[in-house]
């Protein structure tokens, strides 16, 4: 029995799960969950370099959408761990299209927080005629700008951490601390440094006092891979996911973020929902990133009754 305060939703066991073998020598893994013959929904996780968990599907109803989730190239049990050649979001992109197919599913509603969220939006824009809905949370369109808040402007709110990830670094480096980080992790192969850009997206990433502790020995990977989708400006061109925006007009969109959200800003999701001319925006008071947060938790999983009504509203 649910308590009547408690905004999460039961987590199923999978149905299925397996990998599918990709061009670049990757093998995608791939889950299966909720009710098999639910509404599809894709969920992305988030990063670049993360992976996704059985927990995300406590913010979704189960008993009424079929979920799918999938660990990007390089990512969580996909292998090879940490893979960067052909590790780009073009191929992420692909990969999402071969699981649709392989598991037989004709249109889903893409789902996806944070970098998941930059991930469906290119998706969807890239195949709109496959997409039932839009669902983000934590809207991250990598402009040049909000790539330039993540490693420069957080100082504004966290200037404590903010030096300590650039005192590394020498202080004629410190104006672009991209660059200055990408090289070390990169060229150098500087596990260090990979640690330290993982421990300082998790230092400003909660609005609430983390329950435990990041652990650094997820850093080298995830800042490895990072580091790779920061130098090539995340495989985007400048501002493409709203110049892109009208290939997905017509389809229902609702875009969650937290007023504090000091990782991906409200400007991001209230720019993409001036694109989107059905598009609903909710901005979370006293909400910060995280979805498992309480404020924006509740906003989350009140959003599987939502998406239902918006489907239901379309026709789709």
């Amino acid at each position: 029995m649910r308590r009547l305060d408690d905004p999460f939703f039961p987590i199923g066991r999978a149905r299925a799960e397996g990998h599918l073998e990709r061009p670049g020598g990757h093998r995608i893994y791939w889950q299966d969950a909720g009710a098999r013959d639910g509404v599809p929904l894709v969920l992305v996780h988030g990063g670049p370099g993360g992976a996704s968990s059985d927990a995300y599907r406590r913010t979704l109803d189960g008993d009424a959408f079929r979920i799918v989730q999938f660990d990007q190239r390089g990512c969580g049990r996909s292998e090879p761990a940490g893979r960067l050649e052909e590790n780009t979001l073009q191929a992420t992109i692909d990969d999402m299209e071969a699981i649709r197919a392989h598991l037989d599913i004709d249109r889903w509603v893409v789902a996806g927080g944070s970098w998941g969220s930059t991930v469906a939006i290119a998706y969807a824009e890239a195949h709109p005629l496959r997409a039932l809905a839009l669902v983000c949370v934590g809207t991250w369109l990598v402009r040049r700008k909000d790539v330039e808040w993540w490693f420069q402007g957080v100082r504004t709110l966290f200037p404590e951490l903010w030096e300590t990830f650039a005192a590394p670094i020498p202080e004629h480096e410190r104006s672009d601390l991209r660059r200055a980080y990408c090289e070390r992790i990169l060229r150098d192969g500087d596990e260090a440094a990979a640690r330290r850009l993982y421990l300082y997206e998790e230092g400003f990433m909660h609005f609430d006092v983390p329950l435990a502790p990041a652990d650094p020995a997820r850093g080298r990977d995830y800042g490895r891979i990072f580091a790779h989708y920061a130098a090539h400006d995340f495989f985007l061109r400048e501002n493409q996911l709203v110049e892109d925006a009208p290939r997905i007009a017509e389809l229902p969109a609702l875009l969650i973020t937290g007023r504090y959200d000091a990782c991906t800003t409200p400007d991001n999701a209230y720019d993409l929902a001036r694109a989107l001319p059905r598009s609903e925006l909710r901005i979370v008071a006293g909400a910060g990133h995280y979805p498992t947060e309480r404020a924006l938790a509740v906003a989350c999983a009140g959003a599987s009754a939502d998406v239902l009504r918006m489907l239901q509203r379309s026709g789709a």
